[in-house]
């Protein structure tokens, strides 16, 4: 949504999760049990995110690309807040199947 205040111009923007994210793309491609979708945090760049996962058979590994993509295109940056860095430099969302598909 934009709105004009004097000669500005403001956008409201919602950010889904990085959490959201990672449910959306085990929901999609529904990879076996066992093998975890992964999203990393990429800080200063757009898309703000990376996303892996586990050895899946050609067909599952093709949708997740397809996925990704599409998902880099409509949601280039997430929202971060509740994601702990821990002790790694970026922050990052592991997902199995159990815990990606709830």
């Amino acid at each position: 949504m934009y709105w004009r205040a004097g000669c500005l111009d403001f956008m409201s923007v919602i950010l889904r999760t990085a959490n959201a994210l990672v449910r959306e793309l085990g929901s999609a491609v529904q990879p076996p049990k066992g093998i975890a979708i992964v999203l990393t945090e990429e800080p200063g760049a757009q898309p703000n995110w990376v996303a892996a996962a586990g050895m899946m058979e050609a067909a599952l590994t093709d949708k997740f690309s397809e996925k990704v993509t599409e998902l880099r295109k409509t949601d280039p940056l997430v929202d971060w807040t509740g994601v702990d860095k821990g002790h790694a430099e970026f922050r990052r969302v592991v997902k199995f199947l159990s815990a990606a598909t709830d």
